[in-house]
């Protein structure tokens, strides 16, 4: 079985949507049924060069994707790549393809989010449009949705009704190791890696983290991921003015970003919308305090075992509550009672990965099943 994947988002400098595709192939490249083909605007992250190295065939277009219109001149090389591959299966784990594809393949989406419309505020009235018309016709050739929760699944049916009758499953999988032994210590700073941006919170961490300090707090603050916004780099730039204890590191590694964990205090994720929150799961096996804002997604993955704070109220509300949490969060090890709850979730994903690879290696049940 041919499994044709966009893999754009581990091209260069993979963040979350990257690093659920990373996990998710490393998991299912070891059922030796299932061949993978990997399609992406450029080869220049560890991730993707890892599986190059295994052996894994991957098309580059050569230059990366930055923008909307950027992105239609590349699945017009995706569109010429599948004629040439000639995949069962078209995995677009971007959720959108703007343009029809043809072919006889089956064609598959994962949908993280309906964030440009939820919160057009963040990503603008001209891509709140383009995601909302493009997935309405993404969803007239789709043959099977991935969903990354339970509550990007009712959301998205919400907006989108057609999405029920189309097979579906909720799926994630764990699975990027830690690569060496970290001696986990206390350096008595705060982290946050992430994209660094509006949504992501970061402006409310960063005025929470000053009232902290004002009101006699001593950790520093790190901060690591790519810069998104010019609004985000500057209110960023001042505070670095403001405090010598806050540094930004811009992008991190795979392996300088587990060297953070283990020598943090706390790590703080201060998400105003999040469709799962990967970085959770991550510090989790650190055993490391974890404080974050009361989104229902962060209870969902962690049956409420971490420190959060209010965002359900207006931005001064959460800048002091942001601040009291990190005087006051509970330092003590919520590890084992999240290891058990993960341990239940990830059964259900276990079973889920089966159910797919099933569906996947039967080429009669692809071809004959009325999905």
């Amino acid at each position: 079985m041919k499994i044709a994947v966009d893999a754009r988002t581990l091209g260069s400098r993979p963040s979350g949507v990257g690093m659920y595709l990373n996990d998710f192939l490393k998991q299912l490249m070891k059922y030796e049924d299932l061949e993978f083909v990997l399609i992406s605007d450029v080869a220049e992250s560890e991730y993707i060069k890892s599986f190059i190295k295994n052996g894994i065939k991957v098309y580059t277009k050569g230059k990366q994707v930055y923008k909307s219109a950027g992105v239609y001149a590349y699945f017009a090389y995706v569109k010429k790549q599948l004629d040439i591959i000639k995949p069962d299966i078209f995995w677009e784990v971007n959720t959108i393809i703007p343009i029809n594809l043809g072919g006889s393949f089956k064609t598959m989406i994962t949908i993280h989010d309906m964030f440009p419309i939820e919160y057009v505020e963040y990503f603008g009235q001209v891509y709140s449009m383009y995601f909302k018309y493009n997935l309405k016709k993404t969803l007239k050739n789709t043959d099977m949705i991935l969903y990354n929760s339970e509550q990007t699944k009712s959301t998205t049916e919400e907006f989108f009704p057609e999405a029920k009758s189309i097979a579906n499953v909720n799926a994630y999988i764990i699975s990027n190791p830690v690569k060496k032994q970290w001696d986990n210590k206390d350096d008595d700073y705060f982290l946050y890696v992430g994209n660094m941006e509006k949504r992501k919170g970061v402006d409310l961490l960063i005025k929470g983290y000053l009232q902290y300090k004002n009101r006699g707090g001593k950790k520093k603050l790190i901060l690591g991921g790519k810069m998104q916004e010019e609004e985000i780099n500057q209110i960023v730039r001042s505070a670095m003015m403001l405090d010598e204890d806050i540094t930004y590191l811009d992008y991190v590694t795979h392996d300088k970003k587990h060297e953070l964990y283990a020598s943090m205090s706390a790590f703080v994720f201060p998400s105003k919308a999040e469709g799962f929150g990967m970085p959770i799961i991550e510090v989790m096996r650190f055993k490391k305090p974890i404080i974050a804002s009361n989104l229902p997604i962060f209870d969902e993955i962690t049956d409420g075992n971490i420190n959060t704070f209010n965002i359900r109220c207006n931005e001064y509300e959460q800048i002091n509550n942001l601040a009291d949490e990190l005087l006051s969060y509970n330092t003590d090890s919520v590890f084992e009672r999240f290891v058990q709850h993960l341990a239940n979730k990830l059964r259900v994903t276990v079973w889920t990965t089966i159910y797919l690879i099933w569906v996947f290696s039967s080429r009669k049940y692809i071809m004959n099943y009325n999905w």
